[in-house]
C-alpha cells in the first residue's frame, strides 16, 4: 500500500480521499458515515484520513492503533468535540465529563457494578421480562407484527431504572420516555454533523422538539432525586451511593445537578445500547435457523423449563456467544471519537494535534484481515479455542482502555438472562420484505424499527 511522502522528518499523513474541492467528504459522512469508513478503510488501510472541510478526522481500524489511543496514550485523546451534542443532553456525567471530576465519579459508581451486587440484580431482572413475556401472549396467538425494538427500549429502562434506583418506569411513561429518547439521540447527531450549530435557543423546529424532549428527561430524573431526598432510606442502590458520597478534601456532596447528570447518563446509556444488542441479536437469530435451535437447545438443557438465574449465566455459554457475534456484527456504539492533544503518530502515520481520531467497532469487527468470513453470522467465532489468539483490542462492543463500559457486565448478564428466558417461551420471526437497516446515529439503532413476529419455540429433543 502506498504511503505518501513526508515533507519532513516526521512520519507521513496518513492516506485517505481527497474529497470534493472545499467540503471534504463531508457530504458523504452525512450520507452514510459507515459506508464512507468501510470505503476508505478499504481503500486507503488501517489508519485514513478524512477531511471534513478544514477538519481533519483520522479514522482507526486496527487493534494496535485502538490500543494505541483507548489505552497506551489514552491521556492524549479526549473526547472529541462530536461529544458535544450529547453534553447538551446528558450534561457532565461519566460519559462526557473528563479529567479527575471524571476519575471521581467513576470511583463512586464502580461498586454498584461489581459482582456481588450483580447477583441481585437478576431476579429483578428476570421478573420483569417475564411481565413483557405475558404482555406478549396476544400477540403470539394473533401473529400481529410488532417493532420488537421499542418493546426492548421499554424493557430495558425498566430494569436499569429499578435496579440503579429502585423506581420503576412503565406504560406511557415509559412509551413517553422512549420517544424523547429518539428525539433526544437524532439532536444529538444533527448536532455532531452540522458545521454551522444553531444555537438552542433559536427556535427552529429541530430545536423545538429537542427541548420538549429534553424536559421529559429532566421531569423523570429530577422527580426519582426529589423523592429519595424527600424519603431518605437505607437503600443501596447506585442513587444512594451517589448521595451519600463525600468529596474527600472538601466533604462536599454531589448538588442536584451533578446528581441529574450521573443519573440521566446511566439510564438513557445503560437502556439504549442494551435494547439495540437485543433487538440485532432477534433479527440475526431469525435469519439463521441453525444457531437459533441450538440456543434454544441450550437453554433446554441448562434451565429444565425454570427461571434462568445468575448462577446460570456461565452455563448458558452458547447464549452468550450468540450476543457477542450480533455485537460484533452491530456493536450499539459504532464509533468512539478522540480529538489529539498533541502531534502523535498511529501505525507509522503523522497524527496532527487538533485532529479528529475515530476508532471504529463497526469496522474492526468486519475486517477481512481479521476475522474469517466476516459478514456471516457465527456465534462460534466466541468459543475459548477461536478465541484464544485474537487481540482483545479486536473486538471493542464496550470500548476499551480507562474509559471501557462501567456497566459492561451488567448489560450482559441482562442481555443474557432476557435472551434465555424469552427463548423458553418463543421465537421471534423477522416479517419479510421489512427494511433492516442501521442508523449510525449516537448509537447503532435499526432504522426502521424491528418488525417481528412472534412464534412458539421449536421442539427440542
Amino acid at each position: 500500500m502506498h504511503k505518501p511522502q513526508s515533507t519532513s522528518n516526521r512520519a507521513p499523513d496518513a492516506p485517505g480521499p481527497k474529497g470534493r474541492l472545499i467540503l471534504g467528504s463531508l457530504l458523504e459522512a452525512w450520507e452514510n458515515p459507515l459506508a464512507l469508513f468501510a470505503r476508505g478503510s478499504q481503500a486507503h488501510g488501517h489508519v485514513t484520513r478524512f477531511r471534513f472541510i478544514n477538519y481533519d478526522y483520522i479514522l482507526v481500524s486496527s487493534p494496535e492503533g485502538a490500543k494505541h489511543v483507548l489505552v497506551d496514550n489514552a491521556k492524549n485523546y479526549r473526547k472529541s468535540r462530536n461529544y458535544d451534542g450529547l453534553r447538551v443532553m446528558l450534561g457532565n456525567g461519566l460519559l462526557t465529563s473528563e479529567g479527575d471530576f471524571w476519575k471521581r465519579q467513576r470511583r463512586l459508581s464502580q461498586p454498584a457494578f461489581h459482582r456481588d451486587r450483580l447477583s441481585r440484580f437478576a431476579d429483578q431482572m428476570v421478573s420483569v421480562t417475564d411481565e413483557m413475556i405475558a404482555a406478549w401472549q396476544p400477540r403470539a396467538k394473533s401473529g400481529e407484527a410488532f417493532d420488537v425494538h421499542d418493546d426492548m427500549m421499554a424493557l430495558t429502562l425498566r430494569i436499569v431504572a429499578l435496579t440503579l434506583f429502585d423506581v420503576d418506569v412503565a406504560g406511557k411513561q415509559a412509551a413517553d420516555i422512549g420517544d424523547a429518547v429518539t428525539v433526544a439521540v437524532h439532536w444529538a447527531n444533527a448536532h455532531i454533523q452540522t458545521p454551522l450549530r444553531v444555537p438552542l435557543l433559536v427556535p427552529i423546529p429541530r430545536n423545538v422538539k429537542f427541548k420538549k424532549a429534553l424536559r421529559t428527561l429532566d421531569t423523570l430524573v429530577q422527580n426519582i432525586i426529589t423523592q429519595r431526598r424527600a424519603t431518605p432510606s437505607q437503600k443501596h442502590d447506585l442513587l444512594a451511593m451517589y448521595m451519600e458520597a463525600e468529596d474527600a478534601d472538601t466533604g462536599e456532596k454531589m448538588t442536584d445537578k451533578q446528581l441529574r447528570d450521573e443519573v440521566m447518563t446511566l439510564i438513557l446509556a445503560g437502556h439504549e445500547t442494551t435494547a439495540n444488542a437485543l433487538s440485532w441479536t432477534f433479527y440475526l437469530l431469525s435469519q439463521n435457523a441453525e444457531a437459533r435451535e441450538r440456543m434454544h437447545a441450550e437453554v433446554t438443557r441448562v434451565l429444565s423449563g425454570r427461571a434462568p438465574t445468575f448462577d446460570d449465566v456461565k452455563a448458558l455459554e452458547y447464549t452468550g456467544w450468540v450476543l457477542q457475534e450480533a455485537m460484533r456484527l452491530y456493536p450499539p456504539v459504532w464509533v468512539f471519537e478522540r480529538e489529539a492533544q498533541e502531534d502523535d503518530m498511529i501505525d507509522g502515520f503523522h497524527i496532527p494535534k487538533g485532529a479528529g481520531v475515530a476508532v471504529s467497532p463497526f469496522i474492526m469487527h468486519r475486517d477481512p484481515a481479521y476475522w474469517e468470513n466476516p459478514e456471516a453470522f457465527d456465534p462460534e467465532r466466541f468459543s475459548p479455542e477461536r478465541s484464544a489468539t485474537r487481540s482483545k483490542h479486536l473486538y471493542l462492543p464496550f470500548g476499551g482502555g480507562p474509559r471501557i463500559c462501567i456497566g459492561n457486565m451488567f448489560a450482559m448478564m441482562e442481555a443474557q438472562l432476557i435472551l434465555a428466558r424469552m427463548a423458553q417461551s418463543f421465537r421471534l420471526d423477522h416479517v419479510v420484505g421489512h427494511p433492516v437497516e442501521p442508523d449510525p446515529v449516537v448509537t447503532l439503532r435499526p432504522k426502521h424499527g424491528m418488525l417481528m413476529r412472534i412464534a412458539r419455540p421449536p421442539a427440542v429433543s
